[in-house]
């Protein structure tokens, strides 16, 4: 994909760039992930959900039919900034579970994202 981006002189130069690809997505994840669990706590679980989950939907389609690096850093960079899902599905397990089965679901939710 990077390569057809023709923003790479060199093989090398595919690398890097798909690197950079590659951490946008976690850095703008990082910047935010805090803000989506503040505003988990004042507006709801469920709302702040659904809209990490349409901001994927929205992200991934505009990664999928982009024509150029810019707008596929964007994209990823979109991505990552609506991307607080994680810690407010850590919460609600957390709420959901008690002392008996919380370690068993905090275990398995890394399983759950690879599925």
């Amino acid at each position: 994909m990077v390569a057809d981006f023709n923003v790479a002189k060199s093989p090398k130069d595919i690398a890097f760039y798909a690197s950079l690809l590659a951490a946008a997505f976690p850095i703008c994840q990082m910047m935010t992930i805090m803000y989506w669990s503040r505003l988990s706590d004042r507006i709801g679980r469920r709302p702040v959900l659904m809209i990490g989950l349409l901001g994927y939907l929205v992200s991934f389609l505009m990664f999928g039919i982009c024509r150029s690096f810019y707008w596929a850093l964007f994209a990823r960079c979109i991505n990552g900034l609506l991307a607080g899902n994680v810690a407010v599905i850590k919460s609600v397990f957390a709420e959901i579970s008690d002392d008996t089965n919380r370690p068993r679901m905090m275990a398995l939710l890394p399983l759950m994202w690879n599925l």
